[in-house]
């Protein structure tokens, strides 16, 4: 029995704002969808399946927001399933859409990735209660101060520093610019994010993502289909994982000790097993990996094969990771520039088939072939990594 194939034919996203009270959430989805489907070429009445990515429904304030949009996204009358893993449903949207694609239920399947984080009057009180309720809650840990844990460990065990974290910020600020989608448009300097407000140290304002609305899609479909088009992006290999839940349970991981998250690891390796890929610095051309603050960024350096373990921080100091670098990373800016929670991983995956099918606009890295997109949630929890190439397997 031959293995159906699957490529990404189009992705499509809105602008990303604080809020986006110009429109309504199922306008706001309609706007992402039909910008996916211009741009794959494809007609509604065409889509066999719908899979619906949204994280915390309370961001929205309303219970279930794939009912709501339901009509925005053309859902009526066709297949849909509701995807959420915390901060890695868009990632686990299109993963999941693969595999139905390439069991033979579908041919053509719409991902729609969704969150509204302006509809809740403070985000990081959501975030407390997915800390341990017994254990962990009680030392008022939200996802600020959780990563700042991270920071502090990867400073203790693995030299890194201001310097380090100030740089990534400064390159992600500097790849937004040429991003019309992206949330923050702003030049800045390693001093600007020295000076900014510290929130929990070390971490400051400007190593940290803003809170964003807004919505993306991708429509996906099967190689056969894929093959008469003059351009796709195929999935060649696809990887998700997860850790235990309470964070305790994690810093006594004697090889990360918590700075290098395990779960990536995993979820990066399979990908990669599937994918045939055995040195991913030397392989992969382009990497858009979910990192919402800047010391997550190296840390992933290491956990997705790209530095040996503990030398993430070279990457920085050399400019590899740079647009002019020989492996960019988040050449769109990534979340640190716009972060629409549920939906972000998903935009990761769309801007990773926008390189290797030469339709990133200014923030093309030349030559693209093969790119890596990643997402994470549930603080260091949930992983997933999607390899993406410009030609089918041979």
């Amino acid at each position: 029995m031959s293995v159906i194939e699957v490529a990404v034919l189009g992705f499509g996203q809105t602008k990303y704002k604080t809020s986006r009270a110009d429109v309504g959430t199922p306008e706001l989805v309609f706007e992402a969808v039909s910008r996916a489907l211009a741009d794959s070429d494809t007609e509604l009445r065409d889509i066999d399946a719908v899979v619906f990515a949204s994280a915390p429904e309370v961001f929205e304030g309303v219970y279930e927001p794939e009912r709501w949009c339901i009509d925005a996204f053309g859902g009526v009358g066709k297949p849909l399933i509701r995807v959420h893993t915390g901060g890695a449903t868009g990632g686990s949207g299109p993963l999941a859409a693969s595999r139905l694609i390439s069991s033979g239920m579908y041919e053509n399947v719409l991902v729609v990735g969704l969150q509204r984080t302006s509809e809740t009057a403070d985000a990081q009180q959501v975030f407390t209660t997915i800390f341990d309720p017994i254990y962990e809650q009680d030392v008022q840990l939200n996802v600020i101060t959780g990563i700042a844990l991270v920071a502090s460990r990867q400073m203790e065990f693995f030299g890194l520093t201001e310097d380090h974290m100030a740089a990534i910020s400064v390159k992600n600020f500097d790849n937004a610019l040429r991003n019309p989608y992206a949330h923050l448009h702003k030049r800045i300097t390693e001093q600007d994010v020295k000076d900014s407000r510290q929130l929990a140290w070390p971490l400051r304002l400007l190593h940290t993502c803003p809170r964003s609305d807004g919505a993306a899609a991708v429509v996906m479909s099967s190689g056969e289909k894929a093959r008469n088009r003059s351009s796709a992006a195929w999935v060649r290999g696809l990887g998700c994982a997860a850790d235990v839940y309470r964070i305790g349970d994690r810093i006594h991981d004697t090889e990360s000790d918590y700075a290098i998250p395990r779960a990536q690891a995993w979820s990066a390796q399979q990908a990669y097993t599937e994918a045939g890929i055995i040195d991913p610095r030397r392989e992969l051309d382009v990497v858009e990996v979910y990192a919402p603050f800047s010391n997550l960024e190296v840390a992933y350096y290491e956990a997705l094969g790209l530095a040996p373990h503990g030398k993430g921080i070279e990457l920085v100091e050399t400019g590899a990771t740079t647009m002019q670098g020989d492996i960019p990373v988040v050449p769109s800016g990534g979340c640190m520039t716009a972060n629409p929670i549920g939906a972000t991983g998903l935009i990761r995956f769309g801007e990773a088939a926008l390189q290797v099918m030469g339709r990133a606009g200014d923030h093309q890295v030349d030559g693209a072939r093969l790119a890596l997109a990643t997402a994470c949630g549930g603080i260091d929890q949930f992983y997933t990594s999607a390899v993406l190439a410009s030609e089918p397997k041979q």
